[in-house]
């Protein structure tokens, strides 16, 4: 009895689970099939030029073709060749990418990224891309943004990129920005930036941060109000911090190379001087040269010139012999205001401009003299409207000046000692920058939104026969030439 009730049971079982294996099954009539993509592309390149647009056109196939109300584009790049974590930079969110590359030079990846809106799937396509540095040579133009600091290149092409500085410095902040210079260290070159408290070192061909100014001093000074920095021979930089001189000395000898502490004024006065922002320059030492005068300083206290003795790995201020029997001047005493000081039209000839309660003056000091004071004239003698100049610089190739005066630039000759007007600045335009290069003449100007750049061409009289105006900067406030 037993037995039958056992295969009846087993029979029953057997019977439930055939009948239940020929039922349909209904569990996935919900699924819909995906929209999938597939990226191709024969247009990408393998380099660019920094700051260069970048067009990039790809072939996207899809399965379910619901075009771009469908999909979601994002164009992003990041550097592959970097030690350091680097930022992912977004470039743009459409289908084609025509983007200018503002990115620092190196090897990149350039990922495309489609995305299908109703799936939420993502597909990628990955490009090799190289930067190239396109800021080997040209001009750099520092401005001034509402008190901030940016920086514009103009290239030999006469092509500018503005906005340099705080495109590839994004995370850094250089406030009222004063100067900008560079350096030629036995071929060891670097970009310097200069602000009102603070002071960076930019890598030569990156243009990005590399130092600041407190790991430059073997004691950082408790004050950091730079005015002026010159690299006034191959091996020496001066820096003039709050009225004070620093200098840095370098030869072939090993170890770490920084700023001195403030060099004492000869006589025993110690700190107690003030320099002018105007620097002259000498010979570079151990050249041959006539003197070791390698730089020289007005002190506004004193009211006379010392100078930078570059004859030893020991550098000291030293004072001026006293002036040779009918010497034009005493460069010990000199009892006036330094309004300017510039390069004359020979390498260590020096135009300097001083006043008195009425007058404005003209002393040429040559520092490859023994007895550097050269010359001495009234130039309000002969051109009285030159006594209200606010600005001005000397020509590298001829006996003339260039001073800005209401507006107008006026050529003043020393021979003759006559000026006259050959530039007139447009209404509304006030100069902020004014320096003669040897050809050309730069002129910025600010219109209180929009700065210019005037590069005015020298005739042989010293005439502007011609003129190239660049637009699109902030307030100009410096210049140098970076060369490749």
């Amino acid at each position: 009895m037993k037995l039958s009730i056992y295969n009846w049971s087993g029979a029953l079982l057997l019977l439930m689970l055939t009948l239940s294996g020929c039922l349909k099954d209904n569990s996935n009539k919900d699924v819909k099939p995906i929209n999938e993509i597939t990226i191709s592309d024969t247009t990408a390149v393998a380099a660019v030029l920094q700051f260069d647009t970048l067009t990039v056109k790809p072939d996207i196939k899809e399965s379910i073709p619901v075009g771009d109300k469908g999909l979601v584009y994002e164009w992003s790049i990041h550097q592959n060749d970097s030690e350091d974590a680097y930022p992912v930079y977004i470039l743009d969110s459409t289908r084609y990418l025509h983007q200018s590359i503002r990115v620092k030079p190196g090897i990149y990846r350039l990922i495309y990224k489609v995305t299908v809106k109703a799936s939420g799937v993502s597909y990628f396509k990955f490009f090799d891309l190289k930067v190239i540095n396109r800021f080997s040579e040209g001009w750099l133009v520092m401005e001034d943004l509402a008190g901030k600091t940016d920086m514009t290149i103009i290239l030999g092409t006469d092509t500018s990129f503005h906005h340099i500085f705080t495109e590839l410095n994004k995370d850094y902040v250089l406030n009222n920005p004063l100067q900008v210079a560079t350096t030629n260290h036995y071929g060891e070159k670097s970009v310097w930036m200069f602000g009102a408290d603070n002071a960076i070192e930019l890598e030569y061909t990156q243009m990005t941060k590399l130092t600041d100014y407190t790991s430059w001093f073997w004691e950082t000074p408790a004050v950091f109000h730079p005015q002026k920095f010159r690299q006034i021979n191959t091996g020496v930089y001066i820096l003039i911090n709050n009225g004070l001189l620093h200098a840095r000395f370098a030869g072939g000898f090993p170890g770490d190379v920084k700023y001195l502490n403030t060099l004492p004024f000869p006589g025993g006065k110690g700190d107690d001087y003030y320099f002018s922002s105007y620097t002259g320059v000498g010979p570079q030492p151990y050249t041959d040269e006539k003197t070791p005068y390698t730089a020289f300083f007005y002190d506004t206290k004193s009211k006379g010139f010392v100078y930078l003795s570059g004859a030893s790995l020991i550098p000291s201020l030293v004072a001026f012999s006293a002036p040779q029997a009918g010497g034009y001047f005493d460069m010990r005493n000199i009892g006036l205001d330094l309004l300017a000081m510039d390069q004359g039209n020979a390498p260590y000839l020096n135009n300097a401009i001083f006043k008195d309660n009425s007058n404005i003056y003209l002393y040429q000091i040559d520092a490859n003299r023994s007895d550097p004071a050269i010359a001495k004239k009234l130039i309000t003698g002969d051109a009285p409207e030159l006594s209200t100049f606010s600005k001005m610089t000397s020509s590298r190739k001829l006996q003339q000046i260039y001073f800005l005066v209401n507006n107008n630039i006026h050529l003043y000759d020393i021979p003759s000692g006559k000026a006259r007007v050959i530039k007139a600045i447009p209404a509304g335009e006030q100069v902020t920058y004014l320096q003669c290069t040897g050809n050309d003449v730069m002129v910025g100007t600010w219109n209180g939104t929009e700065g210019k750049l005037y590069r005015y061409k020298i005739s042989p009289l010293g005439d502007f026969q011609d003129v190239k105006v660049f637009t699109g900067f902030g307030k100009i406030v410096s210049m140098t030439y970076k060369a490749a």
